[in-house]
């Protein structure tokens, strides 16, 4: 089968070409560089990002009759086609309504590039709520010889206290909240949302009405739980997504028949305690990756009780 062209990247087909084990920072350029400072010790240190996107979809859209992408251009109603330069920045302060905001008056208002990471609080790594996360994360590396000796007292100190520290820094013209802890001998680094920006989960509590649990469901649940408990194991956890959209687009490019999907199985709703006991049985004959009472028609009643 004809691969696609190298330009295209696709996922690895391998779990161990996706472990971290492969990974390579050799050649990587520093999204960040700046001072880390508290009270009155500053580390030079880079930013590295955390993550790289395994995804193949690069999708245009197309003309149907003749394959060719579609073009969009910026129109106005009144003339038509406009060009890049004749378009500027409006904020609308009523319906219909806009006053244009120049990009040097807008150059003012932003925090200026101070190139340096403040921790300003040291927290309890538990007390901050997942809700806060960003989804954007790096990685702090100690910016030279002079550097690592500092870096590496820090790193310990937060493990010793088991903390971690809230910040601010400008990243992309933006000052943004951060939290920094410590990954073995390396310091993370998160985004985080402000906390006007997070709904929080007791805001939801009311739509979530209190239950009783008997002590029968409890100890199935702690069960369950214990016999599905283990060391985490992240090479487990691979984007087959990509995967797939990578081995359909290379079907079609060969022009060959996809592969066709697995069918979805139905899945049986039972009665909670019933459910928690198939649960228990299944996973002590070491199938957890089959559905409860697999071939047993469902019965339209709700796993609560």
């Amino acid at each position: 089968m004809p691969r696609l062209p190298n330009h295209l990247p696709l996922p690895s087909a391998t779990a161990e070409a996706d472990s971290p084990a492969s990974w390579s920072t050799s050649g990587l350029r520093p999204t960040w560089s700046g001072l880390l400072r508290f009270s009155l010790v500053a580390i030079p240190v880079r930013a590295y990002t955390a993550a790289r996107s395994t995804s193949a979809s690069r999708f245009h859209f197309l003309h149907a009759n003749c394959g060719q992408r579609i073009a969009y251009h910026k129109h106005c109603p009144s003339h038509g086609r406009v060009e890049a330069d004749a378009i500027v920045r409006g904020y609308a302060y009523a319906r219909g309504r806009h006053v244009v905001v120049e990009p040097e008056e807008l150059d003012k208002l932003r925090p200026a590039r101070d190139k340096a990471l403040v921790l300003e609080q040291f927290v309890p790594i538990a007390e901050v709520d997942p809700s806060f996360f960003a989804g954007r994360s790096l990685h702090l590396l100690p910016d030279g010889v002079a550097a690592q000796h500092p870096y590496a007292v820090l790193v310990a100190a937060l493990h010793e206290a088991g903390k971690a520290a809230l910040g601010r820094v400008v990243l992309s013209t933006q000052r943004q909240l951060v939290l920094v802890r410590p990954a073995g001998r390396v310091l993370a680094l998160a985004v985080l949302h402000y906390p006007a920006q997070v709904r929080p989960a007791k805001a939801w509590e009311s739509d979530v009405p209190a239950c009783a649990a008997s002590a029968a469901e409890l100890d199935l649940a702690g069960k369950l739980i214990a016999m599905g408990s283990a060391p985490l194991d992240w090479p487990r956890y691979r984007d087959t997504s990509a995967e797939e959209l990578a081995a359909l687009i290379e079907a079609k490019v060969a022009h060959q028949a996809p592969a066709a999907g697995m069918p979805d199985e139905p899945v049986a709703v039972l009665p909670l305690l019933e459910a928690l006991k198939q649960s228990v049985a299944a996973a002590g004959n070491g199938k957890t990756s089959e559905p409860p009472a697999k071939g047993r028609k469902p019965r339209a009643r709700r796993a609560t009780g």
